[in-house]
């Protein structure tokens, strides 16, 4: 995907709710499909507040965004029922998701829990 053709928050969510959408996750997963919802819409308020400091900004849309990347990491690996695939209520699972958006890009770019991020933009997000 190119920075170029988006032009809203719309346009860079419209990809994922393509995916949780053919996914059936709306129709087998009211509480998932309502916290993704949720996170659509924290997305679009936090991306649209002209009064926030951009890089305060940045980091609050990439744990956002985390929080979206785990539950389309988790929608690629769904082959049959999630809660008898992963042993977890949808509660849980949502639990989870919001635990892991802490360390999520760390571990996406090859760091572990133990280690304090790097420096980057990509890191703004953790905490």
């Amino acid at each position: 995907m190119l920075a170029e053709t988006i032009q809203n928050p719309e346009d860079y969510l419209s990809y994922s709710k393509q995916i949780i959408y053919d996914a059936g996750i709306r129709e087998d997963y009211p509480k998932i499909s309502t916290y993704y919802e949720e996170l659509c819409l924290q997305f679009e308020t936090v991306y649209n507040n002209q009064q926030e400091n951009p890089f305060r900004k940045w980091g609050e849309l990439l744990r956002i965004d985390a929080q979206i990347q785990i539950l389309l990491e988790l929608t690629g690996l769904r082959q049959q029922d999630w809660m008898s695939e992963f042993g977890m209520t949808e509660e849980e699972i949502i639990q989870m998701i919001r635990h892991d958006k802490d360390s999520f890009y760390r571990e996406l770019t090859g760091g572990n829990l133990h280690e304090k991020p790097k420096w980057g933009l990509i890191y703004l997000g953790e905490e």
